[in-house]
């Protein structure tokens, strides 16, 4: 069977359910697509990422008017430590480490829509090591997506991701960055937490970092911007690193709405398979821009679940 009509069958079926999402759910709803075959395409040996980047180079989307940011989550297995990619993860929301898998995506937004460029499934090797670190992996996704043609209006990540190689390249390539900043960070020579700040932006060096700044204190946290040319404001800063919080949301979404932390199965590729089913999954919400997400989710659990599992019907009607 077409590979595009199993991917379609699964994520219509991931917006569907609002119970626990199973492969038979999935054959349930459309005759023509057996759990097995879920299964199989879960397990089958494909790249994921390519298929994204024909769907992105698809759109007819104007990558100026957005801007990108960068985050991790933790995909909760607390039951499931025999899944390759699974690993003790610190999770902000349980404040603990916890059994999950650590998923890091790319995102670019203009407000209205939110488009996954580029995630990772973080692995190790044979040897413990970390097979890329999400650090590199920050550095590499953010070059792929200026090779696919994203000229952002600015780039937005949090202290985590503030390596002095990223700041450096971003500024190399004359892309504009708003990050919040370690407090041991050395800012003209001096340690964040030691210095006094006034209510406004301050310019300098930070170690490491070949380009001037303007950093910022608000609210305990630190902050840094390389948008120095015109006089920017403490507030402006923050404004604009607040931004980020659109892959927040994006990631509450993938698990309220897209059924993310349901699969069970034992291999790295079938999780990444069906991570790329979830976001698909997403996607297909975000397309019906004249309603909310889970107003979405309502229209097409009443169009499709309603079609009274007629799902070759449903099937042919999205691909109208």
């Amino acid at each position: 069977m077409n590979n595009n009509i199993i991917l379609t069958s699964i994520a219509i079926s991931l917006i569907s359910n609002n119970g626990k999402f199973s492969y038979s759910q999935t054959g349930e709803m459309y005759s023509k697509v057996s759990s097995y075959q879920v299964k199989r395409w879960l397990d089958k040996n494909w790249n994921e990422q390519k298929e994204l980047e024909k769907h992105i180079t698809s759109l007819n989307i104007d990558w100026s008017q957005g801007w990108l940011m960068i985050d991790d989550t933790v995909i909760e297995k607390p039951f499931a430590k025999n899944i390759e990619c699974v690993y003790w993860q610190y999770s902000s929301k349980n404040n603990n480490f916890i059994t999950g898998i650590s998923l890091t995506v790319l995102l670019w937004s203009d407000g209205k829509r939110n488009i996954p460029i580029k995630f990772m499934v973080y692995e190790k090797d044979k040897n413990g090591k970390p097979i890329k670190t999400k650090n590199e992996f920050a550095l590499f996704s953010l070059k792929y997506a200026l090779d696919l043609g994203i000229r952002p209006k600015k780039v937005c990540f949090d202290s985590k991701y503030s390596s002095k190689e990223l700041l450096n390249w971003l500024d190399n390539n004359k892309l504009v960055y708003f990050s919040q900043l370690a407090s041991n960070r050395s800012f003209n020579g001096q340690q964040l937490k030691m210095r006094r700040f006034q209510p406004y932006t301050e310019q300098g060096y930070l170690k490491g970092v070949g380009h001037k700044v303007n950093v910022t204190k608000h609210c305990k946290r630190y902050y840094v911007t390389n948008a120095t040319e015109k006089r920017i404001t403490s507030q402006q800063i923050v404004k604009e690193y607040r931004d980020r919080w659109k892959i927040e949301v994006l990631f509450r979404n993938l698990k309220q709405l897209c059924h993310l932390e349901e699969c069970q199965n034992y291999k790295t590729n079938a999780q990444k398979h069906y991570v790329y089913a979830c976001i698909q999954a997403y996607m297909l919400l975000e397309e019906q821009n004249k309603r909310s997400l889970y107003e979405a989710k309502k229209y097409f659990q009443q169009k499709f679940i309603g079609i009274k599992h007629n799902g070759n019907k449903a099937l042919r009607l999205l691909a109208a």
